[in-house]
């Protein structure tokens, strides 16, 4: 099955159950993360090769930047990076702005999070836009960053998804002239029709908005409230990629990602030991885990939720934090925010079953 037809128009992605793959073929997605890897590793090999004072911002935006439009030929790709990178930029300066206060930090991620969530009325693209500028968010929030660095936050940030689309660019340029089919890949009216459309309770992307902001300002709220600054940003982490307009399909996530979080704090917790912190040996772990993310995000989720934590623990070991004395603390975050997600569910469902959800209510190209 095909994540996205030759127009670009998205399909539901549903995750392969633990033993299983789909529902894309892992021989092209592998070669296709590896290929949107190659900035983020350039950035990161530059940064912590170095010993930059960006402390991985450059490629962490470009990991970022790197999820929409993944799916789609180079020149598309690259339009939809170099169109998320100032928003990616603005997600990261506003979470230095409201990170250092409990009530701020959770009214801007209810905010943003109730705007990406309400995303999939448009399309699976369009949604995982948002949901990268969600965790922008999500991560700057969390950095011990004072208001002097919102400037810097922007800027890095914004360079990174910039990376990322001037890459891709170039990739367009040396010969990948793939284009999708269709008379175009972008209707702005269909996109606006679709977000008007869907502006009514019983639309399951209006709910799904309203259910995704407050389970994100729930989990900011949990670590606010038990005091687990250093670690607690895995809370609203996990809501962010597991919470789903389905049902079934958040409740199948969330097992995945207990899962995978499980293996990816066991591997990366003994990776970030052996490694010693090495900054170009981590640079390329960095770059290895970032291929693997982006290659398996289609294929198999509860590894791709390994090899994105593994990530998260390697970035974080290289900044300072102990990756063995952090571990248990981000098992316990994700254990909470498995526990919001499924419980947002529970207490405000979907009214009906059959509503339409991403790309299905106009069958946008996006």
């Amino acid at each position: 099955m095909e994540l996205f037809n030759a127009a670009g128009t998205a399909s539901r992605l549903r995750a392969s159950p633990l033993l299983a793959i789909g529902p894309s073929q892992p021989g092209p997605a592998f070669r296709r993360g590896a290929l949107v890897a190659v900035p983020v590793g350039l950035a990161l090999l530059l940064e912590l090769g170095l010993s930059s004072a960006s402390k991985g911002a450059i490629g962490t935006g470009a990991l970022l930047a790197g999820f929409p439009g993944l799916d789609a030929p180079a020149r598309t790709r690259a339009a939809w990076q170099a169109a998320v990178a100032p928003l990616i930029g603005l997600a990261a300066a506003l979470g230095v702005l409201t990170g250092s206060s409990a009530l701020p930090a959770i009214a801007a991620i209810a905010v943003v999070g109730a705007a990406a969530g309400y995303c999939f009325s448009v399309s699976l693209r369009f949604s995982i836009a948002g949901l990268s500028v969600a965790l922008a968010l999500v991560i700057a929030q969390d950095l011990p960053l004072d208001l002097g660095d919102i400037g810097p936050a922007f800027l890095l940030a914004t360079a990174g998804g910039l990376l990322q689309a001037a890459f891709s660019a170039c990739v367009w340029v040396a010969g990948d002239r793939g284009e999708e089919g269709g008379a175009e890949g972008w209707s702005s009216h269909a996109a606006l029709r679709a977000l008007r459309s869907n502006l009514r309770l019983s639309s399951t992307s209006a709910r799904h908005g309203l259910r995704f902001g407050a389970a994100l300002a729930a989990g900011v709220s949990a670590y606010w409230l038990i005091g687990m600054h250093e670690h607690g940003f895995w809370i609203p982490l996990t809501i962010l990629f597991v919470l789903r307009p389905e049902k079934e399909e958040t409740f199948r996530r969330l097992i995945l990602r207990a899962v995978g979080t499980v293996v990816g704090l066991v591997f990366a917790t003994a990776l970030a030991e052996w490694l010693g912190g090495n900054g170009v040996a981590v640079a390329v772990a960095l770059t290895l885990a970032t291929a693997f993310a982006y290659g398996l995000l289609t294929v198999q989720y509860a590894l791709f939720t390994a090899a994105i934590t593994t990530y998260a623990v390697l970035l974080a070991d290289s900044i300072g934090e102990e990756a063995l004395h952090a571990a248990g603390q981000r098992a316990i975050a994700t254990t909470i925010g498995i526990a919001i997600a499924g419980a947002s569910f529970l207490l405000w469902p979907n009214r009906a079953k059959g509503l339409p959800t991403a790309g299905a209510t106009a069958n946008q190209r996006a």
